[in-house]
């Protein structure tokens, strides 16, 4: 703008000289005049551009900077952390008044920690998932699920320390379970419900869900993360019943190992063959009915390893309409040697869980217990972060 009012200044001066006579002293004088306007603002144009310069540079650094942040934001973008956090108290009246092991709840009345976990999950990639699922509820940090997963259009590939795939109750997150426990029959099978192995899923909407799957962990013993100590396969289908829920049978077997004189040798090789059929039904809003039956070879007792087995459950679960309550019902039986008589375990569960909000819930759980037999009271609070 000032330098268009020194060129208009200089046009109308020329006309003016035109028009009006001047002495060259007065024109040599404006001439001067203008000289020094047009290098002030030469100058200033010229710091100008320096300023200018010196800001872009600035704001190449400030946006390199950014793109170093976004690449590293971006690459644990995918990760995600969570968990639980579990406490009970328990009055079982099998157990004695008094004991030692009070820590883990071995006293007639009692409360403790029964689950403090954490998941760690990240996606690096889109259809890569690592897990890492650790919990210190106990005297040192016990590590429940490591696995890689790859996923490619229908199919899911799973490497590592996972869920064995057979029973839904053993798939299903102890977060949100009803019952303090799993049935007998998934605690004595699938000793901490995990193996070690490998597993392909193939999933596609309203088609079966089948799974496929090499296990081969180790020794339930030591570590309770075993279903056995040599390879297993198994086989799992999902049939969909539309919006009335699904059904499944499954299958796994395999050669174990015990140690018949429990002195840590390796003695005796057995079957681990074991046959499973499970349903569940939601019939309406807010009602859900599963059940599970599962036949094979194997239990928990090392001297007779080859026994043959059975068991499952029943539950039933209902919302109430407008209320944060839900009440559930379980009928749970396992017997550890069908050749035994009068040796089945049983458990008549009845319960009600109160969902406090998103995060937080509170169950109290009455058992009746035979073989042994015992009344069970169990009242859990949760909170998940």
């Amino acid at each position: 703008m000032k330098l268009a009012l020194v060129s208009l200044s200089a046009v109308s001066l020329i006309s003016f000289a035109i028009a009006q006579p001047i002495s060259v002293d007065q024109l040599q004088a404006e001439i001067a005049s203008l000289r020094q306007i047009v290098a002030e603002k030469s100058a200033e144009l010229e710091k100008l551009q320096q300023q200018l310069k010196r800001l872009e540079e600035a704001l190449q650094s400030v946006q390199k900077k950014q793109q170093e942040v976004a690449k590293t934001t971006n690459k644990f973008s995918g990760l995600t952390v969570g968990g639980y956090i579990q406490v009970r108290y328990r009055r079982d009246t099998s157990l004695p008044v008094d004991a030692t092991k009070t820590a883990d709840g071995s006293a007639r009345e009692n409360f403790w920690i029964s689950r403090a976990r954490l998941d760690i999950r990240w996606t690096p990639h889109p259809g890569v998932l690592a897990r890492w699922h650790v919990d210190a509820a106990q005297t040192r940090l016990r590590t429940y699920d490591a696995y890689l997963e790859l996923k490619n259009g229908d199919g899911i590939f799973t490497m590592g320390q996972f869920k064995v795939p057979l029973m839904e109750e053993v798939l299903e997150s102890a977060s949100v379970l009803l019952t303090p426990e799993r049935s007998r029959a998934a605690e004595t099978l699938f000793p901490g419900n995990r193996d070690r192995g490998i597993a392909l899923t193939w999933r596609k909407e309203g088609m079966p869900t089948v799974t496929l799957a090499l296990l081969s962990g180790t020794r339930a013993r030591d570590t309770g993360d075993s279903l056995t100590t040599r390879k297993s396969w198994l086989v799992r289908v999902v049939q969909p019943l539309g919006k009335f829920g699904q059904v499944w049978v499954g299958m796994v077997d395999g050669k174990g190992r015990a140690d018949t004189n429990n002195d840590g040798a390796l003695e005796t090789t057995y079957d681990r063959e074991r046959k499973l059929v499970g349903l569940l039904l939601t019939p309406v809003d807010r009602l859900s009915l599963r059940a599970e039956w599962l036949i094979g070879k194997g239990s928990d007792r090392y001297y007779s390893p080859t026994t043959r087995i059975r068991g499952g459950y029943i539950q039933v679960s209902y919302r109430l309409p407008n209320l944060p309550l839900t009440i559930y019902a379980k009928r749970d039986e396992f017997d550890p040697d069908r050749d035994q008589p009068d040796d089945t375990f049983t458990r008549n569960a009845l319960g009600v869980q109160w969902d406090l909000n998103p995060a937080t819930r509170l169950n109290l759980t009455w058992e009746k217990q035979h073989r042994p037999n015992a009344t069970v009271w169990t009242f859990q609070t949760q909170v998940r972060y």
